[in-house]
């Protein structure tokens, strides 16, 4: 249905531009373009390859140069900005170009106009997109698969327990946002706590200065950039912090 829109766009720009032309002093016939409508100025334009974007009077001079000096030169399509937003929008389940037609997204911005093939590029993203989304389920399915199948002992290599899964992780997060390494040595803090002598004192140690590294970047990339999950993540060991 698109290319028939297409095709028929194509074909009253043709048909308008047949009856709007008349011969110049060389006998060559020249288009009265100015008695075209933008919609077949722009159909002229992407049947030579030249961008669409402008306004009437920029698409008219475009067509009487006969270069693509009437607009920018676009990057090519693989590595232009374009493509980048493009394949944003599509990644992103909440963006409004899911509920778009080809010609609603070609128009919702003029770089996408200064690509004659459009059509095809945008195609072509789509099924990469699809495409991608599925390799990555696929991953996770995997992975889940192999966790489920290999689940980890209690211990690691090194004879003691896990810290991501360990309660001593919740806790020095909590000692930390209070201040406690600052009052103490790690391993004056490795002895207040049982769950911390499950670590050996070195270990201890290490995770104590990641800790303290981690809520600092965290606390200034909050304010730097605003990042919501660092912003979330503060305010939860705040709220475990004043329980």
């Amino acid at each position: 249905m698109i290319a028939r829109l297409q095709n028929s766009t194509g074909r009253s720009a043709g048909s308008a531009a047949n009856n709007n032309t008349a011969k110049n002093e060389d006998g060559d016939d020249q288009m009265d373009l100015e008695a075209l409508k933008v919609d077949q100025l722009k159909s002229l334009l992407r049947q030579k390859g030249l961008p669409v974007s402008g306004r009437k009077h920029e698409l008219v001079q475009r067509l009487k140069n006969g270069s693509k000096k009437g607009g920018p030169k676009p990057k090519a399509w693989q590595h232009s900005d374009a493509k980048k937003d493009l394949k944003r929008a599509l990644l992103d389940p909440t963006s409004s170009i899911h509920n778009m037609s080809l010609e609603n997204v070609r128009r919702s911005d003029d770089r996408f106009g200064q690509y004659p093939n459009f059509a095809k590029y945008y195609d072509d993203l789509k099924r990469q997109v699809r495409e991608e989304k599925l390799r990555v389920h696929q991953d996770d399915v995997a992975a889940e698969k192999y966790r489920r199948s290999n689940p980890r002992s209690h211990l690691n290599q090194r004879g003691y327990p896990h810290w991501d899964t360990h309660p001593a992780k919740k806790l020095l997060e909590v000692d930390v946002a209070n201040n406690m390494h600052m009052k103490m040595t790690p391993i004056q803090l490795r002895g207040t706590n049982n769950a911390y002598k499950d670590f050996p004192p070195d270990v201890f140690a290490k995770r104590v200065n990641r800790e303290v590294s981690k809520q600092k970047a965290a606390q200034f990339w909050a304010f730097k950039r605003n990042k919501r999950g660092m912003k979330n993540y503060l305010r939860e060991v705040s709220e475990r912090a004043n329980r």
